[in-house]
């Protein structure tokens, strides 16, 4: 059984040798190819805290809450589909001190689509006595279609550099032998690769957060036949 098992890894192993070195008689070339751009995002989320404890005992959170769905309807925010709570607690250490002071706290995730409309939210925010909000992340909603259209363009930039060597020598770049994906840049999670540069001036509606915007890259390495 020993023997029959020595000679079939022997086998695979001449087999594999075999591919290995019919591929490097062959005559081809080595080359790289890339490609990138730059989008705007799209879906920027904004954390918003409602916090009992800052209206000094004033306004609870579900007042908050309501002057807060009002306004964002104001300003065109769909608050059914774009508002979303994250989390809700409430200050039960502060209750067995003083039973009438709870402290009570509620968290939200507004999404918007653009760079002027949050500025917009952060305005409308303030404008309630809302101060608890900022940037959770910003992402590209086409991030995935925009890799798979690169790396198409990645290995037709392959191509080209491989023709301007071969066609000197009287040669044509043929099929590809080998791909390998050497890099991809950006986030196929959409997480906050992004820095805000600059806060909207409060008084201007007109004003927008400007994201930098996200680079996606592809970058192939392809060995291809000549002929």
């Amino acid at each position: 059984m020993k023997t029959i098992i020595a000679i079939a890894l022997t086998t695979i192993s001449f087999t594999a040798f075999s591919q290995e070195k019919n591929f490097i008689d062959k005559p081809y070339i080595e080359v790289q190819g890339k490609a990138d751009t730059l989008v705007v995002p799209d879906k920027i989320y904004i954390s918003v805290s409602l916090l009992e404890k800052d209206t000094k005992g004033k306004k609870s959170v579900e007042s908050l809450e309501k002057d807060m769905i009002g306004k964002m309807k104001q300003i065109g925010i769909d608050t059914d589909k774009n508002i979303t709570i994250e989390d809700m607690s409430s200050n039960f250490k502060k209750y067995i001190l003083k039973a009438t002071d709870i402290q009570k706290s509620k968290s939200y995730s507004i999404l918007v689509n653009s760079g002027k409309m949050a500025s917009k939210v952060f305005i409308a925010l303030e404008e309630i006595g809302i101060s608890n909000a900022t940037i959770e992340k910003a992402e590209y909603s086409g991030y995935k279609k925009m890799q798979l259209l690169l790396n198409s363009k990645a290995m037709i930039n392959a191509k080209e550099n491989a023709a301007s060597y071969a066609k000197p020598g009287n040669q044509k770049v043929g099929n590809a032998l080998f791909i390998s994906n050497l890099q991809t840049a950006g986030n196929d999670t959409y997480s906050n690769r992004l820095t805000i540069r600059a806060m909207a001036d409060s008084t201007d509606y007109e004003s927008s957060l400007d994201f930098e915007k996200i680079n996606i890259e592809s970058e192939v390495m392809v060995r291809f036949a000549l002929e």
